[in-house]
Order: structure tokens, then sequence, then C-alpha cells
């Protein structure tokens, strides 16, 4: 009987194993050490904005672009970034380390941009998407590019066709963001231990007396930290390990000659034998030797200004320091030829590598962040023993008392009332049972994926800088998980029904429904963005390959668990199920069905509260997050107060004489979500109260709309499994008596 259950929980243990394998990815693991004088060069991310949300390639912008063409980013790419609207390119800023450059020009061709047209003033639009590198290569002068930022034909142009005109992506507020070895550039300074927070990127620009200007010179200053090639020697020498291991293997199968035979260079044999007679340590030495001093980037700064400069002429030193002896401000206007300048400077910095991310986690209100989570824990803590300590004293004396009945006669019953009388209803089958299986097993899958993925966060292996893990690991548990939710519908379906008749219906609304609506949301929000040309708008391969991944692989996942399920024996009641309900009197006012709806959720809520607010902060105003333990506490901590809650209220209902507890109870413990829902629109017009346009408001009430979903399935889920054992642990103590 307890192979079935052993099985899948083997195959879930599994499964979840492949899916965050692969999301690994330990900070720390991958320290990048450079020799002076070697270069590299910085990446550009996508335009963003904290008042609309909507992100823009970079290059569709008058940028210049590096003389060897764009490139992207390929091995930052993944499920994750391309939803979020995520695209790392190369760009003209090359870097030489520990090298001062001053005066440095980002456009190498032609030395400046221009002359801006009215499209580049006005309007710009999104790149073709057959974009390949290398991208585009503007000869002068301004002649059309490889893949020219054309404007849309004229039949196409409406309102909805339109990027953002350039001088108001300034009044927007967008911002440019770079990244080099891995760190996003930000305009605040990293050493600065008073900041309560750190934003990434800068300002793309500034309007003043209803003239708008560029930012085109950037003073970049890059903190390091200097070694002696350490991590580059080790990683060296796991290499030749790993080499010599696969060399000695061989050599026990095959002679020196049988070697030589099969292709392998004498030069490579005689090394490995060299290494081999000195123990097998054969660690090569680096291109600067043995104890060079090199350098790890662990911090990437840069102040940038408006300066005018004249196109073709020498290129002054210039400090931006906000004095008034700086020269003019670039200004954006039709026929600008925009000179892009930037300075570098190398700042030797006592952080190490594996701390650099520290000063990019500043979040504000530091203080008062942790001493609300310790104060919402005492609360939750000190309610959950209370409400325990009430439930656990009152059902013992309703079980004495209905014991004492039993024993002096029959004919005292018919003065009781309560949950006792409710023996031969308390487990009729609810109405709608198969829509009730569905949303529990949506719930089991949704809590599973929403847990494993907090708990990989707070180990460490979705770190910040792998950049799209997190949402790429949540996709893929999801899909993976799909086989826990048909099995836990399918097996709740048997449990109602008294059989698994009509299995593969239960299957199939499981596998559609949740994430169809997610889906549906998802495709409306899409096309929305699509017309915009906003790299938030997911592409048609990767938005079809998300559709065959649903039907190929999470919906035949669900029918294997529901099948799995059947599998398994019929859960017995501990009580009979009379064939006639009993009629349900009117409730009084304090077992009213609205009345237990709203007062369910509002402790759950405000064990929650403080810490939703710091995640929504940062998720919608821009700041890095990462104190998961947290809100991995915090979700184990709402699991428990909305169990307890869920069962006080089952208890409140039963001795109101009505059974129907079933649906109730997922209600309730649903009920959370429409707390959160308000408070998500109040965060709207408090928080939000910047965000312009129609569009920005329809992205933010989409994916909250998805989060409040999910929550609700989850968290009803959770309330219907605590009353379900609640219920059938108090009939299963009245039938033992």
């Amino acid at each position: 009987m307890a192979r079935p259950r052993v099985a899948l929980l083997a195959l879930a243990g599994l499964l979840a194993s492949l899916a965050c394998a692969g999301a690994y990815y330990v900070p720390g693991t991958y320290p990048q050490e450079f020799l002076p004088d070697a270069v590299i060069q910085a990446q550009v991310n996508s335009l963003t904005s904290f008042e609309t949300d909507i992100p823009y390639d970079y290059y569709t912008m008058p940028f210049c672009q590096p003389p060897e063409g764009v490139r992207r980013a390929g091995n930052a790419a993944n499920l994750g970034t391309v939803i979020m609207g995520i695209r790392l390119e190369t760009s003209p800023y090359n870097f030489t380390i520990m090298k001062q450059e001053k005066g440095k020009n980002a456009c190498p061709k032609d030395g400046f941009y221009g002359p801006l047209s009215k499209d580049d003033v006005k309007v710009r639009r999104a790149r073709p998407p057959a974009a390949q590198p290398p991208r585009r290569q503007p000869p002068p002068p301004r002649a059309p590019l490889a893949h020219p930022r054309r404007p849309l034909p004229r039949r196409r142009r409406c309102w909805c066709c339109r990027v953002q005109k350039y001088k108001q992506l300034i009044t927007d507020k967008y911002r440019i963001n770079m990244v080099l070895d891995n760190l996003p550039v930000t305009a605040q300074d990293l050493l600065d231990a008073d900041q309560d927070f750190v934003r990434p990127g800068f300002e793309l620009g500034f309007e003043e007396g209803g003239k708008f200007y560029i930012k085109n010179h950037l003073q970049f200053n890059i903190l390091v930290h200097p070694t002696h090639g350490e991590y580059m020697r080790a990683r060296q020498g796991y290499k030749d390990a790993a080499v010599l291991e696969n060399i000695d293997a061989r050599r026990r199968l095959l002679t020196r000659k049988q070697l030589l035979d099969a292709g392998m260079p004498a030069e490579q044999l005689d090394a490995a034998d060299a290494a081999a007679g000195r123990g097998g340590r054969a660690l090569q030495q680096d291109a600067g030797g043995v104890g060079a001093t090199m350098y790890m980037i662990v911090g990437f700064e840069v102040s940038p200004c408006s300066l005018k400069r004249v196109a073709g002429k020498p290129i002054e030193n210039i400090i931006c320091d906000g004095s008034d002896r700086l020269p003019p401000a670039q200004e954006v206007k039709e026929g600008e030829k925009i000179v892009y300048t930037y300075d570098v400077y190398w700042q030797v910095s006592d952080i190490k590598w594996a701390s650099r991310w520290d000063s990019y986690l500043r979040m504000p209100g530091g203080k008062v962040h942790w001493f609300s989570i310790m104060n919402s824990i005492l609360i939750v803590l000190v309610m959950a023993t209370l409400v325990a300590m009430i439930l656990i004293r009152t059902v013992r004396r309703d079980l004495a008392k209905y014991e004492q009945l039993m024993v002096d006669g029959a004919s005292d019953m018919k003065d009781e009332a309560g949950w006792k009388l409710l023996t031969g209803d308390a487990f009729r089958a609810p109405a709608s049972s198969r829509s009730m299986a569905m949303h529990v097993g949506s719930g089991v899958q949704t809590l599973l994926v929403s847990l494993a993925t907090l708990l990989l966060a707070t180990l460490g292996f979705l770190s910040p800088a792998s950049r799209g893990a997190l949402l790429t690991t949540t996709i893929i548990l999801f899909v993976l998980l799909s086989f826990v939710a048909g099995g836990s519908a399918v097996a709740l379906w048997g449990v109602m029904e008294r059989t698994y008749e009509g299995w593969v219906g239960v299957a199939l609304h499981t596998a559609l429904f949740v994430p169809g609506l997610v889906m549906l949301i998802f495709t409306v929000l899409n096309i929305a963005l699509k017309h915009t040309g906003s790299l938030g708008a997911v592409p048609a391969g990767i938005y079809f390959t998300i559709v065959a991944i649903w039907f190929l692989v999470s919906v035949p996942l669900t029918f294997v668990g529901g099948y799995m399920a059947t599998r398994l024996p019929l859960l017995t009641f501990p009580v009979k199920t009379n064939q006639i309900p009993r009629q349900i009197p009117p409730p009084p006012l304090v077992a009213h069905p609205v009345l237990l709806f709203f007062s369910a959720g509002i402790l759950p809520f405000g064990t929650m509260f403080i810490e939703l607010y710091f995640a929504m902060t940062s998720l919608w105003l821009g700041y890095f997050y990462y104190l998961f333990g947290f809100v991995f506490l915090i979700g184990l901590l709402t699991i428990i107060i909305n169990c307890e809650i869920a069962v006080l209220c089952t208890y409140v209902q039963l001795c109101a004489e009505d059974y129907t507890w079933w649906w109730q109870s997922f209600y309730r413990g649903g009920s959370v979500a429409f707390y959160v829902a308000l408070y998500a629109v109040g965060f709207l017009g408090s928080s939000l109260h910047n965000l312009a346009g129609f569009l920005p408001v329809l992205t933010y009430l989409s994916y909250m709309a998805i989060m409040c979903l999910g929550l609700y399935t989850a968290m009803g889920t959770v309330g219907f499994a605590a009353s379900f054992a609640f219920v059938y642990a108090i009939f299963a103590a009245v039938k033992a008596d």
C-alpha cells in the first residue's frame, strides 16, 4: 500500500533535483583575474525606467556602436532574461587594466554620432527581429545601415506602434545600464557605508528650461582587488588534473606505441610523462609568471555628465565635478552631432571578490526591515500558540461531553447541537468536485514550486549575478512538477467521489485551467508590448517554445501523475455518509461565510505585510533584493498561521451545523490573496504614482494578477488541507469513542 506513495515521492524528488541542476549557481564560484594592460569590454543592457517598467533595446537610441559590430552576449541569455527584457550586448567602451585614460572617444569610426535626424530626435523604433551579428555598421556619412533604424511603413504608423520619443525617454527618466565582469554600473559611491540603497544604471539625460540634454560623457571608476593569480592557477590545476586522470586511464589500456598510432601528439604524451614523474602536479604558469600581480574587478561606478563638444576637434580633458566651469551641455535637437566620450580611473579596494555584491544588495530602511521581521515572527508564534491551545481545549471538552451523553443515553441527545450532529454529512462530496480537485492540484503544484525556488535562493544557488535564473528556475520547476498537480487532483477526486472513474477529465482540467489563465494574461500583455517594440515583448519563437513546452511536457506529466494516483488505494473515511443530506440551518453572524472569509485573511496578510513591502519595492522600484531567507521564513510562518486560522474557522462552521466546509475552507485559505490584491492596488497609487500611460499600468496589474492567482491557489490548498486533516481527526475520535 505504501509503495505507490514512495514511488510518487521518489519521482518528485528526482524531477525537482533535475530542475535544480539546470539552475545551479553559487556566488563566488567563477572569479576572474586580469593581468595589467589586459583589455576588457563593458556590455550594455536594455534601457529601463522605474516610471514605465517597459525596457527598450540600447541601440534603438542614437548611440555609437563598436567598430566590429554589435554582438549579443550569448552566455547571459536564458528564458528568464528574455521574459524580463534583459539583453546584454557589446559596447564601444573598452578598458585597459590599471591604465588611466582620459578623453577617449566612444565613436571610433566617425568620432561622433549624427547629425541627428528628425527620427533620432522624435521617434525611435525597434530594430528588425532578424538582427544577427554584426548587426549594424554605420558608414559615414549616415549611409543606410546594414539593419537601419528606419520608421515603419506609413500604414503601420499608429500611436501603439511607436517605441518612444527620444525626449520622452528623458522625461520618463530612462536609465542606461552597463555591465563589466558581470557587475552592474551605478552612479552611486559603492564605498559609502552610509548609503541605504544602490540603484543600477544612470539616467539617460535631463530636462532644463524646456530643453533636453543627453549625458554624453562618462567618467568610469573601476574598483579592483589585487591578487597573485591563485584563482587562475587553481583553475588551471583542476584542468591539468582532469587531463592527467584521463591519460592515466588510457595508459592502463594502451601502450605508448598504441597511443601514438591512435593520433596522440608525442609532445602531449611527453608532457604527461614529465607531469607524472613530478607526482601528477603540473600546474602551467600563467602569462605573468608565478606570483605576478593580477586584479579582480569588485566595483563599477560612473559619473555621467553632459558636455557639448565640437565634432572633429581634439577632445579636451574635462572632469565632471558639477562646477560652473564646465562647458555648455549637449542639447538633443535635430542636426546635432553628438560626441560620446569617457574617462577611465582605477581604484584599488579592500573588497574581496566573494563580497563584491554586498555593496549592491543594500536596501532602504535596513534596520526597520530587520526589526519588523523579528517583530512579525514573534507575533505569529504567539498567535499560533494561542489558537492551538484554544482549539485543543475546546475540541477535547466537546469530545468529553459527547462521550458522557453517549453513556447517559440517547434521550439527552435531542438537546445537543454542534459539529457532533454532522457525523453522517461531514464527508459528503462537495458541489463541483472536479473543479475542487483541479484547484487543489494546482495549489499543491504552486506551493511546491514556490517553496523549492525560495529554498534554492536561500541556499545561494540563485544569485543576482545570474540574471534571470530565479524566473527560469520557477518556470522549469512549474513544468516538471505538473505531475504532482495531476496526482494530487486525481487523488482528491477519488477521495470525494469514492472512485477514480473520470480521472482523465480531472487531469485535463488541471493541466489547462491555471496554466491557461496565466498564458492568457501573458499573451494579452505580450501583444500589447509587441506593438511598442519593447524588449518586454517575448519574440514569437520563444513564445511558441513556451506553448510547446506546456503541451508537450507539462500536459503529459499531468496525465502521468494522474495515472499514478489511480494506483493508490482510496482513503477510508472514519464515519459513513448518509444518503439523504441534512438540512443546513441559517448560520449565526459569527459563523457567516462572508465574515469568516474576510476574517481568515487578516492575520496571514499581517504576517507577510512587511516583507511584501520590501519585496515589491525592490521588484518595481529598481532595488536589488537578496533576502530570500527572510522570505522563506515568512512563507513558512504564513503557512503555519493559515493552517491555524483555517482550522479555527472550520470548527466554527461545523458548530453552526454547516457541513459544506470543502469549498469554504479553500476560499478562506486563499482570502489572503484578496488582501494582497488590495495592497497591490494601493501600492500602485502610492509608490508607483509616477507610472506614465496605460501600458505600464497594464504591465503592473498583469504581473500582480498572476502573482495573486498563484497565492490564491497555494494558500487555498493549505487551508483546505488543514481543514481536511482537522475534520478527519475529530470524527475519527468520535468513532473511537
